[in-house]
């Protein structure tokens, strides 16, 4: 999952976007790391995974505010004309929140299926 240099919204009919909003100094969000390097791989050019670290607050402010991130990990899916579809309201277990990335790559997927060669 590439680290968002700057968050680019997608232009209408681009795929979807997770945006995966984490710290380095929040214990599940290194847990989850995994489950979504696997989902970014499995999705192929059909959604993108972005991190964004929470850590740079003065960088990432108005993106945390206006996605209403108090906590994380939080995801926030967006649709491909770039409106935020689905979101986590606050962390959770484990076990929930990998199922939330699933439920999301789903969504996402379903949005946006794979184009012809």
């Amino acid at each position: 999952c590439p680290a968002a240099a700057e968050l680019k919204l997608p232009a209408a009919g681009q795929a979807p976007s997770i945006l995966w909003f984490t710290s380095k100094a929040c214990p599940l969000c290194q847990r989850l790391g995994g489950d979504v390097r696997q989902a970014a791989a499995a999705v192929g050019g059909r959604c993108e995974l972005l991190q964004v670290d929470s850590d740079d607050e003065a960088r990432w402010a108005p993106e945390l505010l206006h996605y209403k991130v108090s906590a994380v990990p939080a995801f926030v899916l967006l649709d491909n004309q770039g409106y935020a579809v689905a979101a986590t309201t606050r962390p959770q277990p484990y076990e929930a929140m990998r199922s939330v990335l699933r439920a999301m790559v789903a969504q996402a997927i379903e949005e946006r299926p794979p184009q012809p060669p």
